[in-house]
């Protein structure tokens, strides 16, 4: 049973535009992204035309009218009362000016909303506003063994909505912990397609990034709805290794002229995680520079290609995660930005068991005590090696793939952990 603060949107659905003023966009804009969109697909129906651009029938209307009186399209047949059961095609001036569009802005999906507009949903739907309890932290973390002190300092820091860095060795479960926490920021959130600054587009919808939620009170609301938004969980934005300057930018595609939005903005309303925190080729002060600021006025400073500036909503709670000791990363005055930091430690013996137990049940490898004290005492204890949270699942799960491979059952014994030690610890 969800609870229906889960399954609604936090705030009610736009209404769909009934005019061109009323998308907050200017006609050249929209004009542009009809042209490209015509360019593209050739001859095209004005309701299919009205779905692409994501604009309800009178508003494509009225932006067709205006293309057709500047001789831009015509009509190539169709039929009905409406110029949405039309078809339409550019003509050779159509042509030219949307390839002259496309040289500056190759953007040709759904219009965007003006920056104004996003700023205030992206306010009233604030990550700040979110509810995090300890039932919701626990809930989260339960896939991972942890000592309950570690999961009441991780929920203390994450119900803080402050940035947080979680450290400790690798194998403990910090970049699962990080990836759980989604998991503890519940509901939905609208955000758009795209973004209209200064004449430009910035993509801010990215379907590999966001989950979308099927949103059955948009069908209802049907035509009354402003299908320029789309509804998604509240999003957590994973960025690693290979995170760089540019990623924190307005990426600008310049073989398709486009710009994405940055990291920080697909994530707002949500999480965002740098795993590998220090080893990116970025400087870890720069990085804590780059967000501490935006976090604390919740205010973003970004750039067009051509120099402009323009502010953009920043509302996130970051988490860094690192193998490295906070006195490695930045000095003190730094490390004061993060108010949290919170260590995952290696397993204790006892939960050490508890994780060998469920990676057991997982893979159906039938449990042993004795051989699990066997791996202890002879693979850790004897050989001075410390234990991590993942040696359980990584020994199960060879255990389990030599069974297969020979056709034997699948059991903890001295004899199958001997032979998947060899295998692992080198």
């Amino acid at each position: 049973n969800m609870n229906l603060t889960e399954t609604a949107p936090p705030i009610a659905y736009p209404t769909a535009p009934v005019s061109v003023a009323d998308t907050g966009l200017d006609l050249g804009l929209l004009a542009d992204l009809a042209l490209k969109s015509l360019y593209f697909a050739g001859n095209i129906a004005g309701d299919v035309l009205s779905d692409r651009l994501a604009l309800p029938v009178p508003v494509m209307n009225e932006i067709l009218t205006f293309l057709r009186r500047e001789r831009l399209c015509e009509v190539t047949g169709g039929a009905g009362l409406s110029l949405a059961g039309l078809n339409y095609t550019l003509t050779a001036a159509g042509s030219e000016r949307a390839s002259t569009a496309m040289a500056l802005n190759g953007y040709a999906g759904a219009a965007p909303v003006p920056l104004e507009t996003y700023f205030e949903y992206v306010r009233a739907q604030s990550v700040q506003n979110v509810v995090i309890d300890r039932e919701a932290i626990e809930s989260a973390l339960s896939e991972l063994v942890l000592d309950q002190t570690t999961i009441d300092l991780v929920g203390q820091a994450i119900s803080s909505k402050r940035a947080v860095l979680l450290y400790g060795s690798s194998g403990n479960g910090k970049s699962t912990a990080a990836d759980c926490l989604r998991y503890a920021i519940t509901g939905n959130i609208l955000i758009p397609h795209a973004v209209g600054v200064m004449h430009q587009v910035i993509q801010v919808f990215d379907p590999s990034t966001h989950e979308v939620v099927d949103d059955t009170e948009q069908q209802a609301a049907g035509a009354m709805s402003d299908r320029r938004w789309i509804l998604i969980k509240r999003p957590l934005v994973f960025a690693a290794g290979e995170l760089a300057a540019s990623h924190l930018e307005l990426v600008l595609d310049n073989v398709h002229k486009t710009y994405e939005a940055p990291i920080q903005m697909k994530a707002n309303g949500g999480l965002l995680v740098i795993d590998d925190f220090g080893r990116q080729h970025l400087d870890a002060a720069y990085l804590l520079n780059r967000w501490i600021v935006p976090l604390e006025k919740g205010v973003d400073n970004l750039s067009l290609q051509n120099g402009a500036r323009f502010q953009a909503p920043f509302d996130v709670i970051p988490i860094f995660v690192s193998n490295k000791q906070p006195s490695e990363l930045a000095d003190e005055a730094f490390l004061r930005r993060i108010r949290y930091k919170v260590e995952i430690p290696p397993p204790s013996a006892g939960l050490f068991h508890e994780i060998l137990r469920r990676e057991c049940e997982r893979n159906e490898v039938a449990y042993d005590e004795a051989a699990a004290q066997y791996l202890v005492d002879e693979h850790f204890t004897k050989l001075h090696r410390k234990m991590r949270g993942c040696h359980p699942r990584d020994i199960v799960e060879s255990i389990a793939a030599a069974a297969a491979y020979r056709g034997t059952p699948r059991v903890l014994s001295q004899t199958t952990i001997d032979e998947a030690c060899a295998n692992y610890f080198v």
